[in-house]
């Protein structure tokens, strides 16, 4: 029987920052319902956190993948790397910028949806404004994509439906080995979810940017309502330690 969603946690440093390791101790805490992968480089040492969190594999990958977050990218869009983890229906890719305020992740999973993550942050009266339903239909240049790609900083909590996006990268094998191969795009897994899957035709399936917000959000977004409870979304990217204890839900 399959899995209904498996935490995947990428470790691009097995020597984790004070902050990296707090951020890691509360998520395997947050989501003790399931399974969790610590996808890393081979030879990394995270024996410690295997032999204390009996439900945690590690999996290893090249070690070029983990070099940087513009590499890791690379490896997240490839089909090989989602066909690693077709024994669960969805992977929730947790990055050690972001922080689970609440577990609604089985929620999210029977909601519909393919693909879920923050919304692009904007930096007013940037390039952002030249991009528009028509122009994502017939395509950005490279200006525009990485002006767009700047949107998706810290955009480090990702639920992926894993069967629809091997199909998604199939089917967009030309364009996904293009982002592999340029290094001007930052944020290129993001970015490629973002303007290239659903051209043309929709091949993930998408929630309204109001909803989404409900999913994930930027640290930045989430200061200036510190006293709504309910507002408050299942996770929130874009922290570290400088920001984590102004941050309403962190106590």
């Amino acid at each position: 029987m399959k899995e209904l969603v498996s935490i995947l946690i990428p470790i691009l440093n097995a020597d984790l920052t004070i902050h990296e390791e707090k951020v890691l101790r509360h998520s395997l805490k947050a989501l003790s319902r399931y399974p969790v992968i610590l996808f890393t480089y081979e030879g990394a040492d995270l024996s410690a956190f295997e032999s204390v969190e009996e439900r945690v594999e590690v999996l290893t990958f090249k070690s070029k993948y983990f070099e940087s977050r513009q590499a890791l990218s690379n490896l997240l869009l490839m089909e090989d790397f989602y066909a690693r983890f077709t024994w669960s229906d969805f992977v929730l890719i947790h990055e050690l910028n972001s922080w689970i305020v609440k577990d609604e992740i089985h929620y999210w999973c029977k909601q519909g949806y393919d693909y879920l993550h923050a919304n692009p942050v904007k930096n007013p009266g940037s390039e952002n404004s030249i991009v528009n339903d028509f122009s994502r239909i017939w395509g950005l240049d490279d200006v525009e994509k990485q002006a767009m790609a700047k949107t998706f900083d810290h955009d480090g909590l990702k639920l992926c439906n894993v069967e629809r996006m091997i199909k998604t990268l199939s089917a967009r094998k030309k364009e996904a080995h293009y982002y592999r191969q340029n290094d001007k795009f930052e944020n290129k897994d993001s970015l490629f979810w973002e303007v290239e899957a659903n051209r043309f035709w929709p091949q993930l399936r998408k929630p309204t940017p109001i909803v989404q917000s409900r999913f994930s959000q930027h640290a930045s977004e989430v200061l200036g309502y510190a006293d709504h409870r309910d507002a408050w979304p299942t996770g929130i990217c874009g922290i570290d330690m400088n920001n984590l204890d102004n941050l309403p839900f962190y106590k």
